[in-house]
């Protein structure tokens, strides 16, 4: 049987990023060459990988990088460099927009992921006020059997629980909406199903973005608030 390990995330930032962009279109890498890239991968990579890089882990199969678990405790630093990220991928998708070299692939893919963005921050202000870390797993598509997914699993529920959480939140794309009853089973409650705008653009299916809680404890029943 092959060994699985979990190991801290420094020294494979390269890891990261490859696998991010091997697997950004569910699985598979873009057909394109995209405008503003690095920006783009900043935007959404940066942050774990320096400030909540203590909270990060990949995983190892036989010593190969398989996966990754992205875990972000501390929201507040999270959005700071998240907004001055996005700045900077404005401003480089701007400068190549007005001068003529954006291409039309990567005009609509910015296009999408706008859409996608509000859909995004309307969704996540219906999240429990008390639930704002979040996790993210990316698993290559060749152990997509769950085992890793488990493993990684089991690392952000430890993290976020050693911070104090007892719930934290995610979001996966799913092929129409399939992997609702799985992502239940593992214990994610599913708070909202929406269309994936650029994944659906990008793949031809009808991609659905599913955001979940994962919780590390029972939720309070209103019933149960009312009798404390």
């Amino acid at each position: 049987m092959s060994e699985i390990q979990i190991v801290p995330l420094k020294g494979y930032e390269h890891v990261v990023r490859k696998m991010f962009w091997e697997t950004i279109t569910i699985g598979h890498p873009l057909k394109f060459d995209l405008n503003c890239a690095r920006q783009y991968e900043n935007l959404g990579l940066s942050w774990y990988l320096k400030e909540g890089s203590n909270d990060c882990v990949v995983a190892l199969v036989d010593n190969e990088p398989v996966g990754y678990c992205l875990v972000c405790t501390d929201t507040e630093s999270f959005e700071r460099s998240q907004k001055l990220l996005l700045a900077r991928l404005f401003i480089c998708g701007l400068f190549v927009f007005l001068t003529g070299r954006i291409n039309s692939e990567s005009r609509r893919f910015y296009w999408y992921r706008l859409r996608d963005s509000v859909t995004i921050m309307r969704t996540r202000k219906h999240l429990p006020t008390d639930v704002d870390m979040h996790a993210h797993l990316n698993v290559h598509y060749s152990h997509h059997d769950g085992s890793i997914s488990r493993r990684l699993r089991d690392h952000a529920d430890a993290v976020c629980k050693a911070h104090g959480a007892n719930a934290y939140f995610g979001e996966m794309n799913a092929v129409g909406g399939k992997r609702i009853i799985g992502l239940q089973r593992v214990g994610g409650a599913v708070v909202s199903d929406s269309t994936n705008h650029t994944f659906s653009w990008l793949t031809g299916q009808d991609i659905h973005r599913l955001t979940l809680i994962r919780f590390l404890e029972p939720p309070v029943t209103q019933s149960e608030k009312q009798a404390a």
